[in-house]
């Protein structure tokens, strides 16, 4: 793809967590925090680990959305009461496809 025209193509693989643990428990909650919001499009990417006491989640806004930062900001302090003593990390992705 590269060669012929120029883009550069990733795969990710994203895994969901099963059965009745805190990180399947987490992880649901979260998703449906998440993507319960009108301006949010798509919710993946979602990464927690105890060890390192951090919960990262990746959301794609609409279109509508123009302040990544404020985003942020505003989902981190809405799903930090889920995730009490976890850094809590929002990447806002973009759907440049349309």
């Amino acid at each position: 793809m590269f060669d012929k025209h120029g883009i550069i193509m990733t795969v990710g693989v994203y895994a969901v967590a099963t059965g009745n643990n805190r990180h399947a428990e987490l992880q649901s909650q979260v998703i449906k925090t998440l993507a319960s919001r009108k301006e949010i499009v798509q919710v993946h990417g979602f990464l927690y680990s105890e060890k390192d006491q951090m919960l990262s989640v990746d959301v794609v806004p609409d279109i509508s959305v123009h302040d990544d930062a404020a985003l942020a900001s505003q989902l981190t302090k809405e799903i930090q009461p889920l995730a009490p003593g976890l850094q809590v990390v929002i990447v806002v992705d973009h759907n440049y496809s349309e």
